[in-house]
């Protein structure tokens, strides 16, 4: 009989261990700062400056300039001359995650899911440091 209460006693207490190391988990992840599609509209190419761009989406997380890709390159000694024309200069770029996440945890089989999305703005400026164009990509409402 004392054998058959152990027994009975290890099984409820594996049976309560499988339920504790079993579980769901819902979560959300962020990154970067939000990016407001009110400002967006007021984005005017030709009028809006960089210091407005800046004071509205603060400081960009990429920024590109042809000085310093050029003092880059002279250091180097990748070129001797100064590069006139660099394709990716004065580019302010800013992007926002969202992603969602869901896991079951079970003994035997496990299910994990993560989704991200993005909100991508790029900004490029001209000469005067006003914008010449711009593009934005809202991703998170697929969330």
């Amino acid at each position: 009989m004392k054998r058959h209460l152990r027994f009975s006693l290890k099984l409820i207490g594996v049976f309560f261990l499988c339920i504790l190391l079993t579980g769901c988990v819902i979560g959300r992840y962020y990154e970067g700062p939000k990016i407001s599609a009110e400002k967006i509209k007021d984005i005017k190419p030709g009028v809006t400056t960089k210091e407005e761009i800046v004071s509205w989406f603060g400081p960009p997380q990429n920024y590109i300039s042809t000085t310093v890709f050029n003092q880059i390159l002279q250091e180097l000694d990748v070129t001797r001359e100064p590069l006139n024309v660099y394709p990716f200069a004065n580019i302010l770029s800013y992007q926002y995650n969202r992603g969602n996440i869901r896991a079951v945890v079970l003994i035997l089989f496990n299910f994990i899911e993560g989704k991200v999305k993005s909100d991508h703005l790029v900004i490029f400026l001209d000469d005067n440091d006003k914008v010449k164009y711009y593009g934005f990509y809202k991703g998170t409402e697929e969330l």
